[in-house]
């Protein structure tokens, strides 16, 4: 009886979503709950359908940059898969380092993949102006994070942008895709604009993944 209703509260949880947080805190708290009820099954964990779409979506992220002797920051790295995923493909990158607000992420990705993660509150400890080459935000923006979540994720586009010297890569949702009441969507020329506007001039969007997620790149020169 217990292992049914086990399975049935896994099932509820991954299908789980809710309309808003109040704020990131809250946000990380959902995964700190997900990587407890989910556990073992990572993908789910962490929203993706299969680690084949994961991968796709890094590849069109990394690609955007030459990561040769690079300082990387992974923001809202997960369990770490982005650090797999570069060495796996031979990225010769100088450093990586991961962060992200839920205690259970941080401690599963430095059981996965060693001590290269924090758990870190980039807008309350920020780090220092152009400290990090490429800093990368993968699956991370796309629920309504406050009653503003248009004006939290500009504030952390633009401090994530601010700590790069070279650019920023993130991944957004783009609407009209599917059909959730959690989802935080932004059109993604839209996105784009907006970059173009309060970053960078230089800007490319690749909507090319076949999937609700697009890429953007900002680049500082």
């Amino acid at each position: 009886m217990f292992a049914k209703l086990w399975s049935r509260m896994r099932r509820r949880m991954a299908l789980y979503k809710p309309k808003r947080f109040r704020d990131h805190y809250e946000y990380a708290a959902f995964f700190d709950a997900r990587n407890i009820v989910l556990a073992g099954d990572d993908m789910a964990v962490l929203e993706y359908p299969d680690e084949a779409v994961q991968q796709k979506i890094f590849q069109h992220a990394v690609e955007k940059f030459d990561l040769t002797d690079r300082k990387i920051l992974d923001v809202g790295c997960g369990l770490g898969y982005l650090k797999k995923y570069l060495d796996v493909q031979g990225v010769r990158y100088r450093s990586y380092w991961g962060v992200d607000l839920s205690e259970k992420m941080i401690a599963g990705a430095v059981r996965r993949f060693g001590p290269h993660f924090e758990r870190r509150d980039v807008l309350e400890k920020p780090f220092a102006e152009d400290e990090f080459d490429v800093v990368f935000l993968l699956s991370v923006l796309g629920y309504p994070i406050s009653d503003d979540p248009f004006g939290y994720m500009s504030v952390l586009l633009r401090e994530l942008f601010r700590v790069s010297r070279e650019g920023l890569v993130f991944t957004h949702l783009a609407p009209g895709r599917r059909q959730e009441g959690s989802d935080f969507t932004v059109a993604p020329e839209d996105m784009a604009d907006w970059c173009r506007k309060h970053l960078s001039p230089t800007v490319t969007l690749d909507d090319t993944l076949g999937l609700v997620t697009y890429v953007v790149a900002v680049r500082k020169v």
